[in-house]
């Protein structure tokens, strides 16, 4: 199992080719599960509709392109509680990342899995952590 975080896949998505990591990173995540926070999906939506607004694509693109995402086992993480944040806010502040993004790094940590990413400060949040970071 990995953590995958949306920028990664809206490269790969939107045919980013020099952010996009190699075929080897794909090759795992293909043969993995991937956990994502629960707000990954929206992530994902917002990037194909921002993406329109900037008219990279059409609105008729949308659906094929977010069926690609079919081909991969992606499960969502429980939402995060009302009680959590707190923590996850402060977490976000030592970090310099968004409560986004932190999320990510929490869900890598909490379940000792590696963290795909193509965010740099997310990239380094996770390695200051100890969790192993895609691509290496």
């Amino acid at each position: 199992m990995i953590v995958v975080d949306a920028s990664l896949f809206v490269a790969w998505l939107l045919n980013e080719p020099r952010r996009t990591p190699d075929e080897a990173v794909w090759d795992i995540l293909t043969s993995e599960t991937l956990l994502v926070p629960s707000h990954w999906p929206n992530e994902i939506a917002n990037a194909l509709r921002k993406a329109v607004r900037t008219k990279r694509l059409s609105v008729d693109e949308i659906a094929p392109i977010a069926e690609r995402l079919g081909t991969f086992d992606i499960g969502c993480a429980e939402p995060t509680s009302v009680e959590a944040i707190a923590n996850l806010a402060k977490d976000a502040v030592h970090h310099g990342l968004s409560a986004y993004d932190m999320i990510y790094v929490r869900l890598a940590r909490e379940h000792r899995l590696p963290l795909a990413t193509i965010d740099q400060a997310m990239r380094a949040a996770a390695q200051r952590l100890d969790i192993a970071v895609l691509p290496a």
